[in-house]
């Protein structure tokens, strides 16, 4: 009778205090696999706050623990980590998986969007209403928040002039993905893929002559010991990441946890836009007093450099098309949800 007292009052007592049924849920730890140094941007600005909000709106239920720096897996093995329970959640480049998540790369083709946070409002949505199903579900894993990149730019060991596409024909241009790879082609360069934690080496050896980079990341890596300079204006295509949770993990959380973790990666996604477009600003003047140039193309150029650009999105449908026959429909989609922001 007195063990019975003891639970009837434990239980009025949590129920006085407004307590969900999320915090009384067990605590559930995640490990979260994330190729980004301790000290990038990306992890200072994205991953540190959406692990605090996660805590903070599941009542400290789903704590996720951060193993930063490919500690768990390197870029391109995220995804296959968290499918095979090497980690619970993975920090996932979307064009290191374009193998087996081509439609989603939709949103990194270059002039894809202008306005980055219009661009991120329009392709989570079209991951929302088309692609969880198309593509995440299939590789067992869910979506948690996403982010968009502001348009990269080419970062150049060498400054050079540019007056024309002459001057950057025959270059070797180290790219993230391989629609990156589709655009340097397009414009004469020499396409070289490999992962950003190679790009330092490669770049100091003179193995590439510079690489398709956010400006923001230049920093991260040190690139401006080995690299004079980079563009202010072009539109290279943008780089998208997601926060992925194996689809197992996600079913073993309550439906209140389920929630909270969902809108915690909602708000931390919608918000990086607006800082991403703040760092890489700052980022600019930090490079220009570090030494590096920043090279303003000359709009002749940049027209030129959009024309020659416009075939890579017809190329996406026809390559990506012969694979999935969805192709077409995310790309007009997409084109629609961001002519409605």
């Amino acid at each position: 009778m007195g063990i019975m007292n003891t639970i009837f009052r434990a239980g009025a007592v949590a129920l006085a205090l407004g307590t969900s049924g999320a915090a009384l849920a067990d605590t559930v730890t995640l490990r979260l696999a994330s190729y980004l140094p301790p000290e990038h941007f990306g992890t200072k600005l994205i991953i540190n706050p959406l692990i605090e909000k996660i805590d903070a709106y599941t009542g400290g239920t789903v704590k996720v623990q951060n193993f930063p720096g490919g500690q768990l897996a390197n870029a391109p093995g995220t995804l296959n980590a968290v499918k095979s329970g090497i980690a619970n959640m993975g920090f996932v480049g979307v064009g290191y998986v374009g193998d087996a998540m081509p439609l989603s790369t939709i949103a990194e083709l270059p002039g894809a969007f202008s306005d980055l946070e219009k661009g991120h409002a329009a392709y989570w949505q079209l991951v929302q209403e088309k692609l969880v199903e198309a593509e995440f579900l299939p590789n067992k894993v869910r979506p948690i928040m996403m982010n968009l990149l502001p348009q990269t730019q080419l970062v150049l060991a060498k400054n050079i002039e540019i007056n024309s596409l002459a001057d950057l024909a025959g270059l070797k241009i180290r790219v993230p993905h391989a629609t990156a790879g589709d655009a340097i082609s397009a414009l004469g360069m020499v396409p070289v893929e490999m992962p950003v934690s190679d790009l330092y080496l490669a770049l100091e050896r003179g193995t590439v002559d510079g690489a398709i980079n956010l400006t923001a990341s230049v920093p991260s890596y040190k690139l401006e010991e080995v690299s004079e300079a980079v563009t202010t204006n072009l539109s290279m295509g943008s780089i998208g990441f997601f926060l992925v949770i194996a689809e197992s993990d996600w079913q073993k959380l309550t439906p209140e946890q389920q929630e909270q973790v969902a809108r915690a990666g909602a708000e931390v996604g919608t918000a990086s836009s607006a800082t991403f477009v703040k760092v890489n600003a700052g980022s600019e003047k930090k490079l220009t007093e570090a030494g590096m140039t920043m090279v303003t193309v000359p709009e002749s150029v940049v027209a030129e450099i959009d024309a020659a650009l416009a075939s890579v999105g017809e190329n996406w449908v026809e390559t990506v098309g012969a694979r999935n026959p969805m192709a077409a429909d995310i790309s007009a989609a997409y084109s629609a949800l961001h002519a409605q922001q």
